[in-house]
């Protein structure tokens, strides 16, 4: 909880920051990468996440390395060194997505169905979706047979679940309820 609070907060200066100087998408994709090379290259990460190591030195490295970054993407992972909190960087970058989706009013959703959508049917959904926000929605699909039949639409934090499995998860619930309060056999 803690580590998605200070994400977070580190986010929303960094937005601010750059929503005010229209750099929104370049610093994102600048950060992306930046973290994809990290992860990518184990040295490079050891060298960050040693503590002996001293902060003037780590941004020497962080400067050399990621030159070709927009300035502001740049000063940020310098700044990150220099407070010790690289190992956010991930959680930044999801949080700082969260902030630019909310300003060009993007929901992302995952349907997850028991057999493939078909082109028409992913593109209803989308609609009915936009509709229900009054966003624009980026769907992502996905299939679990295990869902048995319908599907199950996740978008951010809210979760509709019209699949089998869910509805059978429920009267299983409900029976058992029932059960222990001697309704049941």
């Amino acid at each position: 909880m803690i580590y998605r609070r200070i994400a977070r907060r580190y986010a929303a200066a960094l937005f601010g920051i750059t929503s005010q100087q229209r750099v929104v998408d370049e610093v994102e994709r600048d950060l992306r990468s930046a973290h994809e090379r990290i992860a990518a290259d184990a040295p490079l990460a050891a060298v960050l996440a040693h503590p002996e190591i001293p902060s003037p030195r780590k941004q020497e490295i962080i400067q050399a390395v990621f030159s070709g970054c927009h300035p502001v993407a740049l000063s940020f992972l310098r700044l990150l060194v220099e407070r010790r909190r690289h190992e956010y960087l991930a959680a930044i970058i999801e949080e700082y997505r969260r902030f630019a989706d909310e300003a060009r009013r993007l929901v992302r959703a995952r349907a997850t169905s028991a057999v493939p959508l078909t082109p028409e049917q992913k593109e209803r959904l989308r609609r009915a979706l936009e509709s229900h926000t009054g966003k624009t929605v980026e769907l992502a699909d996905e299939v679990d047979p295990a869902l048995l039949a319908g599907l199950v639409v996740q978008m951010d934090d809210q979760v509709i679940d019209a699949s089998a499995r869910g509805r059978l998860d429920k009267m299983r619930e409900l029976l058992a309820g029932a059960r222990f309060r001697g309704l049941g056999a």
